[in-house]
Order: C-alpha cells, then sequence, then structure tokens
C-alpha cells in the first residue's frame, strides 16, 4: 500500500527543508513544488502466492443450512478483502470442507485441509461436537483455527484445562448462553419452574441445559422436568406428557432447529402453554416459527438492532445472497474478518504472529465490540430474541460487565489550541480524543488499567505549544501525547517527545516535518493520522482541472503561515503541471483584514477557480468580500475550511479537501457520528475525526504491544493495519497514513460529499 511516489516525494521533502506547517512557525523555509502524479481510488496491487484459509463447517447432514451460512458469510469477508487488495498484498483463496456435524467427518476434514492443502488457518467447524476434534489435531499443527459459532468451553481449552494456544472463537460460550436465558427466565418473566429436555449425545445441548438448569436453580427456581432424548428420536409424546403434567412457567429446549421443529409442534399440539426457552441453535430460516410462537431464544446477533454497522451489513448480504443473514451467517463473517484482521497486525503469514496479534486484538464485529480472555473466547453482548406473530424480533441485549480496572493509571496528554484564532480545532480534537478514551474505560481501560488525560493548551504557536509538551512530559511524566493540532505547534513537541521517548501522534498536522527531521531521518516515536499538505494540494489542483475543467486559477496566501503557504505552492506547482495557468497569486499576513485590492486583481483576471487555503476565519473574510465584490469564480480551499463557523453562505459553490466526511455512508462512520452527535450535540468535524481515530490507534497500538511502554509501543503502532472512521489506515515508513482524501462541496447551506481520492 506504499506509494513509490510518495516515498520519493517525502525523500525530495526532507532533503530540501520543507516546513509547510498548519500554522505559524518561526522560521518558514522555501517549498519544493512537487510534480504532479495520477490519483486513482484502485484497490492496492496482490503478488505472490495467495493465502489459503479453510472454512470448515456443515454442508450436507441435518443442520446443513447452518453449514450453508457459514460458508456464505465467511466467503462475503473474504471477497471484501481481496478487492481491497488481499492481505500483506496477497490474495485469500479459501478451502471448503463439510464436517457434517459429526465429530468423525470433522476429523477427517480437518486433517484433509491442514495435511494435503496445506493450509495454516482455518475458520470453523460450526457444531461443537465438529469444531472439538478439528482444534486438537490444528492446535498440535500449529494452525491457527477460529470458529464462529462453536459455543462449547472445550473447543478452546483441553482436558487438563489449559488454553488451547491456536484455537480462538468468536461467539459466547454456553455458560454465558445457559446464564442468560436462566437469568432472563427469572427475572424478565418472573419464572418459578422450569423444564428442560435435552440430546444427551450431543455436549453444546447438554453444556446448555446443565448450564440453564444450575444458574435457574441459584436464582430460586426449581427444575421440575429434566428428560433426555437422542439425535435419531422424533417422537416425543412420553416426555412432553411430563411436561404437561408439571404445567411449568417456562420450558428449555437447547436443540437445534430441527428438533425444535419437531418437539414445538408436538407441544403444540398437546397444549402445553409454557413459554417456549432456547439457545443460538433456533436460528434458521428453516425454524417453524408458527409453532415456537411466544418462545425467546438467545442469539449472538439481531438483524433488527440498529447498529450502523449491522444495517449495512445486512444490507449487503441481502444484495449478494437475496436473505437476510442468520446469525451463522454474521458469525462466520466475523470470523473471518478478525482472522484476516490479526493476519494484517502481524505483519506477516505466521500463525506463531497472527495468534499473538488475535490475542490482542479489539476488534469492532456486526456481532459486537469483540476482544478475547485468557481462554480465547470473545468478550460480547447476547441478544434475547422473541418469536411472535410469524416474526423474529428483538427483545433486549445482556452485555458482559466491563473487566475491572486496577493499577496506575495510563497517562495520555492532549495537546491543541484551546485558546487563539483557531480554538474550534482545538475543542473538536479534544473532544474527539476524549471520547475515544472514555468509550476504552467504559470496556475496561487498556492493559487492565485506566486511562487518564491531561490537557495542555498550544495556542497554535510554537513557544506555547513548546511550554506545553514540556510541562506534560517532564511535570506531568505521560509518556504518550495526543496532539498538538498546528504542524507549526507539533513539530517543536515532536522534537522533545522524540528525544525523550515519549510517543507523540498527531491528528491534524500535515507538515512533513512532523514526522521527520532535518537530516530526512524518520522520528521514531512520532506518527500522524492525517495525510500530508503536498498530497493535499495536489487534490485540489487535480479536482480543479479533471473535474472543474478548470484552465485559470488564482491563488491568496498568508505568507506567514508554512501550512498556508505550502498548500498554495503545491497546488500552484500540480495546477500547471497539469496545463493549468495561476493568473492572481498575492500575499497577505496574519493581521489583514481588509483583502480590497487583493479582490480587485482577482476580480480583473475573473479566474475559473479560486484557490483560498487558509482557516476558516479568513475564509470567511475573504469570501464575503469576494461575493461583494461579484467575484463569480469557484472557490478551492483545504482541510483548513472545516469548522462549524465556516460562513457557508459567502462560501457557497465551494470546495475543499477534507479527512472525512460525515455523509460517507460506511458504517463505521455513520456509528460515529451518531454517537458523538448524541454526546456532544453536533456533527462532528473531520478535526474530531481524526483526533478519536488518532486516540483510538495509540491505545490500540498500548494493546497490541501487552505492555506500557513507548519503545514496544511504537513497533506495535508502525504494523498496525486500523479501519478508522477517517479510512483504513497504515503507515509508510515516514510514519504518514496510506489514506483516502474526501472532497466537499459547500452548497446551500450544507457541507456535501463530492467524491473521495484514494493515494
Amino acid at each position: 500500500m506504499k506509494s513509490k511516489f510518495w516515498v520519493l516525494f517525502s525523500l525530495l521533502l526532507v532533503f530540501s527543508m520543507v516546513l509547510s506547517a498548519c500554522a505559524p512557525a518561526a522560521t518558514p523555509t522555501p517549498t519544493p513544488k512537487p510534480k504532479p502524479t495520477a490519483v486513482k481510488p484502485t484497490a492496492p496491487p496482490v503478488s505472490a502466492e495467495p493465502i489459503k484459509i479453510a472454512i470448515l463447517g456443515p454442508l450436507t447432514g441435518d443442520v446443513a443450512t447452518f453449514g450453508a451460512s457459514n460458508r456464505d458469510g465467511a466467503i462475503m469477508a473474504f471477497e471484501e478483502w481481496n478487492a481491497r487488495g488481499g492481505v500483506l498484498g496477497r490474495q485469500i483463496e479459501w478451502v471448503l470442507g463439510d464436517t457434517q456435524c459429526d465429530p468423525k467427518a470433522a476429523a477427517d476434514a480437518g486433517k484433509k485441509v491442514i495435511d494435503e492443502d496445506e493450509v495454516k488457518y482455518i475458520v470453523g467447524a460450526l457444531c461443537s461436537s465438529a469444531t472439538i476434534p478439528i482444534s486438537e489435531y490444528a492446535n498440535e499443527k500449529g494452525v491457527l483455527q477460529i470458529s464462529g459459532p462453536s459455543t462449547n468451553p472445550q473447543v478452546t481449552v483441553d482436558k487438563d484445562g489449559n488454553t488451547k494456544p491456536y484455537i480462538f472463537r468468536g461467539c459466547f460460550i454456553d455458560p454465558f448462553q445457559g446464564t442468560v436465558m436462566a437469568q432472563f427466565a427469572l427475572t424478565n418473566l418472573g419464572a418459578k419452574t422450569a423444564a428442560v429436555v435435552l440430546d444427551v449425545g450431543n455436549d453444546y445441548i447438554k453444556g446448555l441445559a446443565e448450564y440453564f438448569k444450575a444458574a435457574f436453580e441459584a436464582g430460586g427456581g426449581q427444575v421440575v422436568v429434566w428428560e433426555s432424548f437422542v439425535k435419531e428420536d422424533t417422537d416425543f409424546s412420553a416426555i412432553l406428557a411430563k411436561v404437561k403434567a408439571a404445567n411449568p412457567d417456562v420450558f428449555f429446549i437447547p436443540t437445534y432447529y430441527d428438533k425444535l421443529n419437531l418437539i414445538a409442534a408436538q407441544a403444540k399440539q398437546k397444549g402445553i402453554t409454557s413459554a417456549l426457552l432456547g439457545g443460538d441453535g433456533w436460528d434458521s430460516p428453516d425454524t417453524d416459527l408458527e409453532a415456537a410462537d411466544g418462545g425467546y431464544y438467545s442469539n449472538h446477533y439481531s438483524p433488527e438492532d440498529s447498529r450502523a454497522i449491522v444495517q449495512d451489513f445486512v444490507a449487503r448480504y441481502e444484495a449478494k445472497y437475496g436473505s437476510v443473514p442468520d446469525a451463522f451467517g454474521t458469525l462466520a463473517y466475523d470470523a473471518a474478518n478478525l482472522l484476516v484482521q490479526a493476519i494484517t497486525n502481524a505483519g506477516v503469514d505466521d500463525p506463531v504472529k497472527a495468534r499473538d496479534a488475535m490475542e490482542a486484538l479489539e476488534y469492532e464485529a456486526v456481532s459486537g465490540l469483540v476482544s478475547f480472555d485468557e481462554f480465547h473466547n470473545p468478550t460480547k453482548s447476547a441478544a434475547i430474541l422473541h418469536i411472535k406473530e410469524g416474526k423474529v424480533i428483538f427483545e433486549t441485549s445482556v452485555s458482559p460487565a466491563a473487566p475491572p480496572v486496577s493499577g496506575e493509571p495510563i497517562k495520555i496528554a492532549i495537546l491543541g489550541p484551546l485558546t487563539g484564532d483557531v480554538a474550534t480545532f482545538g475543542a473538536s480534537n479534544r473532544d474527539g480524543a476524549i471520547m475515544a478514551f472514555e468509550e476504552w474505560n467504559a470496556k475496561g481501560g487498556v492493559l487492565g488499567r485506566p486511562i487518564e488525560w491531561v490537557l495542555g493548551d498550544t495556542q497554535c504557536d510554537p513557544k506555547a505549544a513548546a511550554d506545553a509538551g514540556k510541562k506534560a512530559i517532564d511535570e506531568d511524566k505521560v509518556k504518550y501525547i495526543l496532539g498538538a493540532v498546528c504542524s507549526s505547534a507539533t513539530i517543536p513537541i515532536s522534537e522533545y517527545a522524540n528525544g525523550k521517548g515519549v510517543l507523540q501522534m498527531s491528528a491534524t498536522s500535515t507538515n512533513p516535518q512532523v514526522t521527520v527531521d532535518k537530516d530526512g531521518n524518520t522520528k521514531p516515536y512520532i506518527f500522524r493520522a492525517c495525510f500530508i499538505d503536498p498530497f493535499q494540494g495536489l487534490v485540489m489542483a487535480k479536482f480543479a482541472v479533471e473535474n472543474l475543467g478548470a484552465k485559470t486559477a488564482a491563488v491568496v496566501l498568508d505568507v506567514g503561515n508554512d501550512y498556508i503557504k505550502g498548500l498554495a505552492e503545491y497546488f500552484k506547482s500540480a495546477f500547471e503541471e497539469m496545463g493549468g495557468e495561476v493568473v492572481v497569486w498575492e500575499a497577505f499576513v496574519k493581521e489583514d483584514t481588509d483583502f480590497s485590492a487583493i479582490l480587485a486583481k482577482v476580480k480583473a483576471a475573473n479566474p475559473d477557480v479560486f484557490f483560498i487555503p487558509t482557516y476558516y476565519e479568513k475564509m470567511n473574510l475573504i469570501a464575503l468580500q469576494a461575493k461583494q465584490k461579484g467575484i463569480t469564480s469557484v472557490l478551492l480551499g483545504g482541510d483548513g475550511w472545516d469548522s462549524p463557523d465556516l460562513d457557508r453562505a459567502a462560501a457557497d459553490g465551494g470546495y475543499h479537501s477534507n479527512h472525512y466526511s460525515p455523509e460517507d455512508s460506511r458504517a463505521i462512520v455513520q456509528e460515529f457520528v451518531s454517537r458523538y452527535e448524541a454526546k456532544f450535540g453536533a456533527v462532528p468535524d473531520a478535526l474530531a475525526a481524526l483526533a478519536y481515530d488518532a486516540a483510538n490507534m495509540l491505545i490500540q497500538a498500548i494493546a497490541n504491544a501487552g505492555v506500557d511502554d513507548p519503545a514496544k509501543v511504537k513497533d506495535a503502532l508502525a504494523a498496525l493495519e486500523y479501519e478508522a472512521v477517517s479510512g483504513l489506515i497504515t503507515f509508510d515508513e515516514f510514519h504518514n497514513p496510506v489514506k483516502n482524501a474526501a472532497i466537499l462541496h459547500i452548497k446551500d447551506g450544507k457541507v456535501i460529499f463530492e467524491t473521495s481520492v484514494s493515494p
């Protein structure tokens, strides 16, 4: 994903000692003119042998619909990764195996894919009784396996109680599911008595029944009927006669849909009116909803869940397969994504490294936010679904308690301009970061410790920033910094932080010298979450020429601000390289408020576009005065326009580059926007989104490192691939993110997403 152009280009920048900061720097330096290059939104190239992954599940037999869902969900995930360029620059190739939900058939299928197909990774199997024998062989062979829906504890734990190092699951386990249903029966339904029937030959069913019984009785309930059957049974009249006679409040039937259909229909015929309860085995398009009417069951997700990530997945799955995804399709999709994300985070096709990356993973999946406990079980929620009048309705959700936090907090400084000309930027930076840290703390912090933040005001001024950085490091004793915002403030902080071995992540500082020193070397401890000035200037020039058909341009710039000056020069160079002509090139200083002389020249030249790469407060003045003078050129700008205080009436019709758009339809964006609006009462701007992303990437790197040590965390951050609000992010060798730019259009008082440009 690293562009040769940007490698060469960044080298050119650093050797030329470029300084194009996001605010005034003490000593401006010349900025070289970049040579434009084509920027197309294409997937990164793939090469080498594919990475093989086996998908194992029951493609034939009694629960073949489960196997089909498992297969389809995993394939959908792999196809999406391949469309984005695969993993580690290689395509994913899958191998199918049929376990038949049978231990022997499953063992044979597992040995085949490992010994003959030579896979190093497995998604599956589905039934716990099939997954367990595969897991034993896979673990012995060092093959990394993740099952989407196998709930039996022995999937990931051996007979001696030790965690199998290479085996994971994507679902909650039977104790949690059985306990959840017992608690729901006692608390929500007010049940005092229960009947339980179980297949004694099926470990999944037997386990659920036993966990339910233990929890129900521990809560004061009484199990008045406890009856067993075998897989081959089809007539349950003798068992149901006992249930009828006992007349329990609830009737727990923790079996698969095929047997549930028989038992529920026969119970209805016998006039049993107890509320039917079950587990995730009920989830199938073939479940007899009429026979099970009024019943409740636990599941791993609900397609009615309003979270954006769920609704986006459901829509794509329906479009692809023509049906609503069940829990098995969803869990397989999640498991496949978790596996490939772990390989990505490991940075190498090695099950040992991928296993370690999986253990440290925290992933926003369709079925919930997933992290793994010491037994490789996910910490996640359970959904309770209600069958009513032929429909399956989301009833409620049960979340596990957040893990306890203890010990000294992990301190992180949030530095930005809380006062001064761009204080709204500082407020957004602060709010986005705090929101991320609060969400981590609500989930148990990081490394079992809470996150504590320290605020510092940089004023978008180099000296104030240097003082704020030294205070945070020397007095507050932070080892991590989020910020600053303006490049001219971030650069002096970065020099001190890098020397002290303090890890700094700026969300919004776009100057190349933020992460690269004067000798052209990458600062080991300094990263950024935003694209850099050369890319932004190029993007706007290319958009002007190719999308707007511009042939002439006017450019105005604050010569005392290297961010603004740099953007102007990158735009000019690229625009002229593509055949355009800059007919007006005029400068102003920070204190100017009357732009009539400059605008008279613009009016006389009548250019096609008018590039104003400044911050919102100056943009408001220039745009309003340009409008008053009757200038009709299309206004263009950069990310400095992004503020709730931008005068949209004055800037109407203009376009500017930015790091994200709240109109982006991706689920992760819409979910973030919704939560931010609920918390702060405003749509998040790019500064807030980038700060949220930067904070999350910093904490994820600490989690992946597994230790509170900036030297280890910087290595984890450099290797990170992270699905952020502002796009899928990886880092190049200069610690710049490889990500997209958004072009936004100001129209009729609204800021509308126009297009996206990928590196």
